[in-house]
């Protein structure tokens, strides 16, 4: 291996190493807070790396974040009503078609809640929706709630403590781990561990 190959592998060991690190504590902090649905977290960095690591992402990425779960709440939330309207599978696809024309006609428009972030949260929030309250459901059956009113009731606030600790979890925890990836990093490249053409990886 000659000398620039090594140099550059040397670089991704340790990039590795701070970048792993970080995540295993990020988990371990969240899971301590009672937070084990972590996903909403370490898609925000994952998107920041896609990216290129430039800060300048991150608003997007947050904002389109929170809007891509704020969409597939109102989906949800319209969903019961339009069933009663129309049926299924009617429903949920005219609201899914809905969700996915806004994203991709207004993101010219508005960039920063209509774009490819809003649309992978939307669809994340929308698969693991249904298997979220359908435990939720479940649960309330084997405790011996029966009635139908009761069980809607356990779905609706299923679905909204769901969704705002998705978004805090988005927001709070994934920032909190790229602040510290990105504050090792820096501290790394003053300290010559790092050259500074290395700092956006």
């Amino acid at each position: 291996m000659d000398q620039a190959k090594w140099i550059s592998l040397k670089i991704h060991i340790i990039l590795g190493i701070v970048i792993a690190t970080c995540v295993v504590l990020g988990v371990y902090v969240m899971g301590l807070l009672g937070i084990h649905a972590v996903w909403p977290a370490f898609f925000i960095m994952i998107s920041f790396f896609l990216m290129g690591a430039d800060v300048k992402n991150l608003p997007t990425i947050m904002i389109g974040a929170v809007s891509g779960l704020v969409f597939a709440f109102l989906l949800v939330t319209a969903l019961t009503p339009l069933q009663q309207s129309i049926g299924d599978p009617a429903a949920t696809l005219l609201l899914v078609w809905i969700v996915v024309f806004v994203i991709a006609a207004l993101g010219e428009v508005l960039p920063h809640i209509c774009n490819n972030y809003a649309f992978a949260y939307f669809t994340i929030a929308l698969a693991l929706i249904p298997h979220i309250v359908n435990e939720k459901i479940a649960e309330a059956v084997k405790g011996g709630v029966t009635d139908p009113a009761a069980l809607a009731d356990v779905a609706a606030k299923a679905v909204v403590s769901n969704s705002i600790e998705w978004g805090l979890t988005a927001i709070l925890g994934g920032g909190a781990v790229l602040a510290v990836i990105i504050a090792c990093i820096t501290l790394l490249r003053k300290a010559g561990v790092l050259p500074p053409a290395e700092a956006g990886h």
